[in-house]
């Protein structure tokens, strides 16, 4: 009779230490476990009380970070009655690199000391950031190499953002 109900925590407690358990993750992003705001880089929120699609503009944009921009704005279009609750924002080193964006419809942002910030040893540039309204950057998704990745990345993007929306009661 013991055996019958010891069993069961036996097996629950060598799946779990041996690692065979895969618990249900349901974002697609990099969840940003340290609290890192707007402030704490020393930068000023540029779309405060919205939900921001933020993305790291490299110092050389080549041919992929230019699919990302397009697809950034693509994205944007794709939220359809959410769309006033969500800026899109591209983040660079430098001003010169965003002049080209003037007419774009992004909310720019200059950050000259951005990189040499301690808080920013996990990003890259190229990667993608959702930032909360409050300024709080809440998950980030790595730098991609190919075009089926990045079609991937900015759906999960997508869905992530969609769900946060929806469970969100600011912005």
């Amino acid at each position: 009779m013991l055996l019958i109900f010891a069993l069961p925590v036996i097996a629950a407690k060598l799946i779990l230490s041996m690692n065979w358990y895969q618990s249900g993750v349901t974002n697609h992003g990099v969840l940003i476990d340290s609290q890192l705001h707007y402030q704490d880089l020393r930068l000023a929120n540029p779309a405060r009380h919205t939900w921001q699609m933020a993305f790291l503009l490299p110092q050389d944009c080549g041919e992929i970070c230019q699919q990302q921009l397009h697809l950034l704005k693509q994205s944007h279009i794709a939220l359809g009655k959410d769309q006033p609750r969500v800026m899109p924002v591209v983040i660079a080193a430098n001003e010169e690199d965003l002049t080209a964006l003037q007419d774009s419809g992004f909310v720019l942002l200059a950050a000259p000391e951005l990189w040499e910030q301690p808080e920013m040893k996990s990003f890259a540039g190229q990667d993608f950031v959702l930032i909360d309204p409050l300024g709080q950057w809440v998950m980030r998704y790595p730098t991609v190499t190919s075009q089926d990745e990045l079609s991937d990345e900015l759906k999960g993007l997508l869905a992530d953002l969609r769900k946060l929306l929806k469970l969100s009661r600011v912005g």
